[in-house]
């Protein structure tokens, strides 16, 4: 093969790979954009790390808060 050849090869090669790529983003794009956003889900959705460390946290405070509600030494008043 020479030079030629291999280049023209190389040439559909890569025009091949850009007109798969191109048309596998405007099929995806359109499926994205024919399926409605589903807000409700999503607002539900923590929406980081973060967040679920913090929500975690809460209800691990909360749960060590309802075991332990015994009487507060000073005032005889239980914790809530």
């Amino acid at each position: 093969m020479d030079r030629t050849n291999r280049n023209r090869l190389l040439l559909a090669l890569l025009l091949g790979a850009l007109v798969l790529s191109t048309a596998l983003n405007v099929y995806f794009l359109k499926q994205q954009t024919d399926r409605p956003l589903d807000y409700e889900f999503e607002a539900g959705l923590p929406t980081s790390v973060t967040e679920m460390e913090l929500v975690r946290a809460r209800a691990q405070l909360a749960e060590c808060q309802r075991q332990h509600s015994a009487p507060d030494s000073l005032g005889g008043v239980t914790r809530r």
